[in-house]
C-alpha cells in the first residue's frame, strides 16, 4: 500500500511539474496543512468515537511560477489509510484581461453548494480548460471539456460550463449553468443555479437555489437550495450553521427517490495558536432513500497550516 501512495503521489508530482519543464527558474511556493479528526455517529451498525482511516489526513500544495504562468500540484492523502485521496494537477496563464487554465487531471463546473444524496449538479470532469475574464465589480468565466462518445469511438462528447458574478457593496450576486452531452453519466442534461450573499462586519449570509433537467427519457428534472449563516465571534472565534434540501427529483438525478433530501450542518473554530484550528461539528442527514431516518454525525479537529 505503500508503494501505491508514493507512486500516486510521484505520477502527480510528474504531471504538475512537467508543465513549466520550460520555464526558466520558476518561483516555487508552498503551503497545506495536516488535520486529526476523532468523529462518531448515530447511525446503527457503524464504529462511533473511534480513530481510522481517513482521521489524519494531509492536504499539501506546489505552486510553481514563470511570468504569466503557474503550475499547481495539489496531493491530498490520508495517512492511515494510505491512499492519495485527491490530487489535482494544472496550470493557469495570467494575461492583462483574462486567466486561462488547462487541467489535465479533470476540471467541472458544480452548481454551488445544491445537491443531495446523487451529488452535486455539474458537468462531468474531464480535462478541458476555464478562461475567466475578471472587470471590475464583475466577473466571467467558461468552462469547457470533452470525452470520447461510448457509441461513437471517432467522435467526442463536449461539455459546457459557465457563469457570472457582480458586486454591489455589501451584496453579491452569482449565476452558475451547465449543458452536457446526452450519454453515459449520471448528471448529463443541463443545470443552472443562483446565489445571493450579502456580508456584514463580522456576519454573512448566503442564500442559493440551484436546478438540474436531464436528458435522459423517462427522468424528471428536480431543484434544490442552500442557505448558511457565518459569524465571527469577538476574539477571532467562528461560528457557522447551513441547511441543505433538494427534492427527491434533483436528489435521484432525475430519477425520484423515496422522499426529499435535507442535512443541516453546523461549525465552530478556535484559534489554539498561529496557524493551529480546533474545530467540532455537527451534521444531520436524512439522505431520503427509502426507509431511510436522520443520521447525526459529529467531529472534533485540529487542524495546523503551513
Amino acid at each position: 500500500m505503500r508503494k501505491i501512495l508514493v507512486g500516486a503521489v510521484i505520477t502527480c508530482l510528474v504531471v504538475g511539474l512537467a508543465t513549466v519543464a520550460m520555464a526558466a527558474k520558476p518561483e516555487i511556493s508552498t503551503s497545506g496543512s495536516i488535520e486529526f479528526k476523532i468523529s462518531g455517529t448515530s447511525a446503527s451498525g457503524e464504529a462511533s468515537g473511534l480513530f481510522g482511516a481517513g482521521d489524519v489526513l494531509i492536504d499539501y500544495n506546489v505552486s510553481l511560477t514563470s511570468g504569466p504562468w503557474t503550475a499547481v500540484v495539489s496531493p491530498e492523502f490520508d495517512i492511515a489509510g494510505g491512499a492519495v485521496g485527491e490530487c489535482d494537477a494544472y496550470m493557469t496563464y495570467s494575461g492583462e484581461a483574462f486567466t486561462l487554465t488547462l487541467d489535465p487531471t479533470g476540471i467541472d463546473n458544480g452548481i454551488f453548494d445544491i445537491g443531495g444524496n446523487g451529488g452535486t449538479p455539474n458537468i462531468p470532469s474531464n480535462p478541458g480548460l476555464k478562461l475567466s475574464v475578471p472587470m471590475e465589480n464583475f466577473s466571467f468565466y467558461a468552462v469547457v471539456n470533452n470525452q470520447q462518445s461510448s457509441t461513437d469511438p471517432d467522435s467526442a462528447v463536449f461539455e459546457f460550463g459557465g457563469g457570472f458574478g457582480t458586486t454591489m457593496g455589501a451584496l453579491s450576486l452569482d449565476l452558475a449553468f451547465n449543458s452536457a452531452g446526452d450519454e453515459g453519466d449520471t448528471w448529463y442534461g443541463s443545470s443552472y443555479g443562483l446565489k445571493v450573499g450579502y456580508s456584514m462586519e463580522a456576519l454573512s449570509l448566503t442564500g442559493e437555489y440551484g436546478s438540474f433537467s436531464p436528458s435522459a427519457s423517462g427522468k424528471k428534472s428536480g431543484s434544490g437550495y442552500y442557505v448558511s449563516l457565518d459569524y465571527t465571534l469577538p476574539g477571532g472565534d467562528s461560528f457557522s450553521v447551513s441547511y441543505t434540501g433538494s427534492d427527491k427529483y434533483l436528489n435521484g438525478c432525475g430519477a425520484a427517490t423515496d422522499h426529499d433530501y435535507s442535512k443541516i450542518d453546523a461549525t465552530y473554530s478556535h484559534s489554539l495558536a498561529e496557524a493551529v484550528t480546533l474545530s467540532f461539528e455537527v451534521a444531520s442527514e436524512d439522505t431520503g432513500l427509502v426507509g431511510a431516518e436522520s443520521v447525526t454525525t459529529w467531529n472534533g479537529k485540529v487542524s495546523i497550516s503551513f
